[in-house]
């Protein structure tokens, strides 16, 4: 729902403009997930051709999410509070060409979904990036965009090898006095293949069915260790 309603929001702010203030393309719009796989990295390039800062952010597939805070009762810990987040992404990293604080931009990020160093999050959501970025699907640091030239800029960003298939999002926004004047969204592909994308398609898909083999499989192994045992 927050992506629906941010581009709805950028059709709106670029109605009027026919040039292209930013151009902006990605190393690898399909990421495969196999069972050698130990991560990536992902190179953005691109061009302005309007001065003003640049914002790039990538987004994974959004979910709901609950976190729950224990406090102790009677000398046991248990669940009092909990907080539901809805439309949280996969998978966020933001790279600026100058650090977020100093971006001019009234209001603007949080219109955009981006997480601004202004806004101080409550106890549930550091508890949420905490949680994200122990995974590695979170970074807790802001990426450096870098020019050669006026014009021409690059970013990169690491995916985590327990990376979430979906489809992702790379933005990149071109930021002039507080207003939003370019912008390209990119898509990213993240599929599993081979015999794990059975299995994931098979656990999410057919769940009694994965059950059922997997306690087929563990009855296969528990006979044919035993039977290489009183044969040696």
């Amino acid at each position: 729902m927050k992506t629906a309603l941010t581009f709805v929001y950028i059709c709106l702010m670029l109605a009027p403009a026919h040039a292209s203030p930013i151009i902006a393309d990605i190393s690898n719009h399909k990421i495969e997930i196999h069972s050698s796989f130990t991560g990536t990295q992902l190179l953005l390039f691109g061009a302005r051709n309007e001065p003003g800062d640049i914002v790039v952010v990538i987004r994974g597939p959004e979910h709901n999410l609950m976190i729950r805070k224990k406090e102790r009762v009677a000398g046991i810990w248990v669940n009092r509070k909990q907080h539901l987040f809805e439309s949280v992404p996969h998978y966020y990293a933001v790279s600026s060409s100058k650090s977020l604080e100093n971006v001019r931009q009234y209001g603007l990020f949080d219109k955009l979904g981006i997480d601004s160093p202004e806004r101080q999050p409550d106890e549930f959501k550091t508890a949420l990036n905490y949680l994200l970025e122990d995974q590695g699907l979170y970074t807790d640091t802001q990426g450096e965009i870098s020019f050669m030239g006026e014009t021409l800029f690059k970013a990169e960003f690491i995916f985590p090898d327990n990376l979430p298939r979906g489809t992702y999002l790379a933005e990149a926004y071109l930021i002039s006095d507080g207003a939003l004047s370019g912008v390209q969204i990119i898509p990213i592909q993240v599929f599993k293949t081979g015999f794990d994308a059975f299995l994931y398609d098979t656990a999410h898909h057919y769940s009694l069915l994965y059950g059922l083999l997997a306690v087929a499989m563990a009855a296969s192994i528990g006979w044919f260790t035993s039977w290489v045992f009183r044969r040696f």
